[in-house]
């Protein structure tokens, strides 16, 4: 199941910083309650990363374009905190509460 889930990590083409930050939570914690909460993440990262090839491809304009991105990093963002607090939920040592939010926000402070 570990690999699979290493193997997807690396075939949605997530932002390097995130796809590290997620192989090293796996190589810290593997059990289902941590893989499952990222293969669905993964799942709708790949949806949206695709919702937004579809809409880039159509525009016309570089205001559509970055509109499109835009949207993309915002769902990006919702995805991210979607999943910082199911792992938060189902995970139930304080301290890997703490350093999972750590890393996580670290990840996306803009």
């Amino acid at each position: 199941m570990t690999s699979t889930v290493h193997q997807k990590i690396h075939d949605v083409n997530l932002d390097k910083k995130l796809e590290t930050l997620l192989l090293k939570l796996l190589e810290y914690n593997s059990e289902a309650n941590v893989e499952v909460p990222i293969r669905h993440f993964l799942s709708n990262y790949e949806i949206i990363s695709d919702n937004f090839w579809e809409q880039f491809k159509q525009t016309n304009t570089y205001e559509g374009a970055l509109e499109s991105y835009y949207k993309f990093s915002k769902d990006q963002c919702m995805l991210v905190d979607s999943l910082l607090q199911t792992l938060q939920f189902t995970l139930n040592k304080d301290n890997t509460k703490e350093e999972l939010s750590t890393m996580l926000k670290d990840a996306f402070t803009f």
